[in-house]
């Protein structure tokens, strides 16, 4: 069945409701945490897991059975990845509520759907802004992607840099009476969920590329402040699902779904650092291999270095 207007309806409302009164997370925040929740329990990569529908699981959580990607492991007690999948659980429970039984919606399609959402939150303000303007209050964010009788130029903020690529989107006229948007943000999706999973539109600007899809996605400049991707793995099970090309050295998607965990990272730290005994006292989440990583690159350019000047020497005293 895949994502319908129900969904999105219940999805937008759902979000809204998460985030009133939550000092902590933003919307746009709390996208990007349903986003990286939803890569984590991807991440596996089960075969059977990712096209199977969202209601099996988050109804087996409610009778109080064993569900993988909604049970809290041992090891999580008590840190801080507990409290965001407690929040990703009453999100999809909330969602779930909508609903009587399956409504057809499979962990490919919930990830894809919220990627695609949080890349259409930045058509107000500065289209650059690792914080959007429009998920900045409720109301403007209901606006937007809920109803409205306002008028959507997918290209408004572009056209007045001089910005404007093919292919021609899909334009919503203004009306006297607000009218829902699900339907117009659904077909836009499935229009463009292909193009947009190859990620032609990566971070648009007078020197990074051009854009193809409504929405577009924004690099940060700190490590956890721009949109989520999803980490490689993810991305070729997604691919593969929609039958798509997989990963094939993309240096600029590479680094983007490589950096994205660091918003884990920077959580951990701004609450205490890693609460996992294992690593109480490690002086932070540094990986292992970082400092290999880092004398290798050293060594390599330094090699690459003196290579180059006894070839310059060997060809000055050759003449």
């Amino acid at each position: 069945m895949g994502v319908s207007v129900y969904f999105h309806n219940a999805l937008i409302l759902t979000i809204v409701e998460m985030t009133k009164g939550n000092e902590e997370y933003s919307i746009f925040d709390f996208i990007k945490l349903m986003v990286s929740q939803t890569n984590r329990v991807l991440s596996p990569g089960a075969r059977d897991f990712g096209p199977s529908p969202v209601s099996k699981y988050v109804q087996l959580h409610i009778d109080g059975k064993y569900s993988y990607p909604l049970t809290t492991q041992y090891h999580q007690l008590d840190t801080p990845m507990e409290e965001k999948m407690n929040l990703y659980n009453e999100c999809l429970i909330k969602i779930h509520g909508h609903f009587d039984g399956d409504y057809g919606v499979s962990w490919f399609d919930l990830l894809t759907y919220l990627l695609f959402i949080q890349s259409n939150c930045h058509h107000k303000g500065n289209p650059h802004s690792p914080t959007p303007k429009l998920c900045r209050n409720a109301d403007s964010f209901l606006n937007f992607f809920y109803k409205s009788k306002d008028e959507f130029n997918p290209w408004s903020q572009w056209e007045k840099s001089g910005l404007r690529y093919t292919p021609a989107m899909d334009y919503i006229q203004a009306s006297e009476t607000e009218e829902l948007r699900g339907e117009w943000w659904v077909k836009a999706f499935e229009r463009e969920k292909d193009i947009f999973l190859m990620f032609k539109t990566l971070a648009p600007t007078h020197y990074l590329g051009t854009r193809h899809t409504t929405g577009w996605v924004v690099r940060g400049l700190k490590p956890g402040s721009g949109d989520i991707l999803p980490q490689g793995s993810v991305l070729n099970q997604l691919r593969e699902h929609y039958g798509l090309p997989e990963l094939s050295g993309d240096y600029g998607l590479g680094v983007m779904s490589a950096t994205s965990k660091v918003l884990d990272d920077t959580e951990n730290k701004g609450k205490g650092g890693d609460t996992h005994p294992e690593n109480k006292g490690k002086g932070g989440d540094t990986h292992p291999n970082d400092e290999m990583c880092v004398y290798f690159n050293l060594g390599m350019f330094v090699g690459i270095g003196i290579v180059s000047m006894f070839k310059f020497i060997d060809t000055k005293y050759a003449k």
